[in-house]
């Protein structure tokens, strides 16, 4: 939920009239709330509801007025409307909020999308959680990505016409805790499809029971999680959904819980590989540990680091590991030739993503909710703030030509020059996700998850050119010992095989549901998928570009390392880690011991 500048969005004072428009009285009278100094993501959907809006409104012959203005929410001028439409914002005013709650009371109707309903302990509105089934944020899926959704109660008015289930666009997908399916006042009307967990690549919807369209009985309102992007009204049946609502609401308008939904933050780099001495590190989120794997012995040991391990990365100059502790705010730094830590650095709130220069000795880590980077100098591990004004999805690093980068969701790569920190942008498309660079040639691939393009960034010159791959392109992996680049394909369920000198796709190679972690064995040029959400990992051969098996692993991988001719890979659910040997396909845990600090 990242904030962005004020979009330059044309939302001008729009008054449609039914009694104009067609020489009828309206059937009923909407106002309409929306706000353009939110998340820029919401901008651009209230930018398309309200050209939705626009269009119903004439054909189903109602009134609506926009307003961008709070102020509008007070009791004298709700009386003048049957349906209260809030797109991407709420009150934070008392007053305002009190006339709301009395409008409701009153017998006024109410519809909200996505950020309208969020709250959490800061909200301070009692009445609101109560009004909403008490339901609260817990936390949501990320990146956006599409998701099947199923219909819970065919004899509503809001979802009689349509179908059992459908794929939605992509969105951003709250949990909510407590489920707001427990309240018996509460009928929930869609429900997140259980066969799309786990969903996400960062912020993950693990399991559970998972509304997303729900009325409270008590009152006559709707409340629905679609909201987050350009996307959203791209679907006939989502949109035929949000109009039975409106109407349904306009014109005048239980099932017992299943278990609640849960989910949890998670990042392709936990579980990393040294290249030069072929240990593999792994964090073990749950129990707070930091696992160590022998390339040579495969013995495995673990140390105690911070409070919620996500991310791990390695210096393999110097031989040091950096694990970014979540929960504690902290990064731990193990000496690998010893595997013990050495020193805990204090980074700010939600480390999320590190990455190491080593041309520079330099570690910068992004945090979740900050436009911030922290820097911590290697030597000295010493600590410094560096204003970027990126909240990092990843970071890469070229220690040869001693630079780094860094993407968000914006249409931007952050530069970061490793001698003086200072930056440059380029612009590489939006909603970036993946990022690998190729050692050989310099080259950058940044992936885009509003589609199916590859960006290609020229590392010397900046220059910027795109190849079309899968859809959703949402990891990358560079062998360089046959310069060529892997692509994992979210909804494609494919990877993409890249010619690393000419950019030309060489293959394109079905493997298992939703893959969304690639690594690659630069030596026996062995390629492993992580399909999340088969609970699979493609074996692929990087010499025939097919796929020499697929290895069930029980849960869903979400990050994988090559080293020593195996494959290494974290699971959703799982503390330990996996062994993959790709010519006999045999998986087994990884059991380390506790190292004594």
């Amino acid at each position: 939920m990242t904030k962005y500048p004020l979009l330059a969005v044309p939302l001008v004072a729009l008054l449609l009239s039914a009694q104009m428009v067609m020489g009828q009285s309206p059937r009923f009278r909407t106002l309409v709330f929306y706000s353009t100094t939110v998340e820029g993501d919401h901008v651009q959907f209230a930018k398309d509801a309200l050209a939705f809006f626009s269009s119903i409104a004439v054909k189903d012959q109602f009134e609506f007025i926009e307003t961008r203005n709070w102020a509008d929410l007070n009791e004298s001028n709700l009386k003048k409307y049957q349906l209260v439409v809030w797109l991407n914002d709420s009150p934070r005013n008392p007053e305002q909020r009190l006339a709301f709650q009395r409008y409701m009371e009153g017998g006024g109707a109410w519809l909200a999308f996505h950020a309208s309903g969020y709250n959490d302990e800061n909200t301070g509105w009692p009445w609101f959680v109560e009004f909403l089934g008490g339901a609260v944020f817990s936390i949501n899926s990320w990146p956006p990505l599409p998701a099947k959704l199923v219909i819970d109660e065919r004899t509503h008015p809001v979802t009689a016409n349509l179908p059992d289930s459908y794929v939605a666009p992509q969105n951003e997908w709250y949990l909510w805790k407590p489920s707001p399916r427990l309240n018996s006042h509460v009928r929930v009307l869609v429900t997140l499809d259980p066969t799309n967990y786990p969903l996400g690549l960062k912020d993950v919807v693990l399991a559970g029971d998972c509304p997303v369209v729900w009325t409270n009985l008590k009152y006559k309102m709707v409340y629905m999680n679609m909201g987050h992007g350009g996307e959203i009204l791209a679907n006939s049946t989502q949109n035929r959904l949000i109009e039975n609502t409106v109407l349904w609401l306009g014109t005048g308008a239980t099932r017992a819980g299943d278990a609640e939904a849960v989910g949890t933050r998670i990042s392709p780099q936990a579980v990393v590989a040294n290249p030069k001495t072929n240990k593999v590190y792994a964090v073990n989120s749950g129990e707070g540990t930091l696992s160590v794997v022998s390339g040579v012995s495969h013995a495995a040991k673990k140390m105690k680091v911070g409070r919620n391990p996500s991310t791990i990365a390695i210096n393999p100059v110097t031989n040091r590991v950096y694990v970014a502790n979540a929960e504690d705010g902290t990064v731990s730094v193990v000496d690998g030739n010893l595997d013990r830590v050495i020193t805990t650095v204090q980074v700010g709130a939600l480390p999320y993503v590190v990455a190491v220069n080593s041309t520079s000795d330099k570690v910068y880590v992004s945090r979740t909710f900050s436009d911030t980077t922290t820097v911590i100098d290697g030597a000295t591990n010493q600590v410094r703030i560096l204003d970027t004004g990126v909240q990092a999805t990843a970071i890469v690093s070229n220690a040869e030509v001693n630079k780094t980068y860094m993407i968000n969701q914006d249409d931007t790569v952050t530069v970061l020059d490793g001698s003086a920190d200072s930056s440059s942008k380029i612009h590489a498309g939006n909603r970036a996700w993946g990022l690998a660079v190729n050692p050989v040639n310099h080259k950058i691939y940044i992936g885009d998850t509003l589609g199916s393009t590859l960006r290609i960034v020229d590392g010397k010159s900046g220059s910027v050119h795109s190849v079309q791959v899968g859809e959703i392109p949402c990891a990358i992996a560079v062998d360089s010992g046959s310069n060529r680049a892997y692509v994992a394909n979210y909804v494609s369920n494919s990877v993409t095989v890249l010619d690393g000198a000419n950019d030309a796709v060489l293959a394109t190679i079905p493997v298992g549901v939703h893959p969304q972690a690639i690594a690659a064995d630069t030596e026996k040029h062995t390629i492993y998928v992580a399909n999340t959400g088969s609970h699979s990992v493609s074996v692929i051969s990087g010499k025939s570009n097919s796929v020499l098996g697929t290895v069930n692993v029980g849960s869903g991988p979400y990050a994988v390392a090559a080293s020593n001719s195996l494959a290494y890979v974290k699971c959703l659910g799982l503390e330990g880690l996996l062994a993959i040997d790709p010519h006999t396909l045999a998986v087994n845990a990884v059991v380390p011991t506790l190292n004594p600090q």
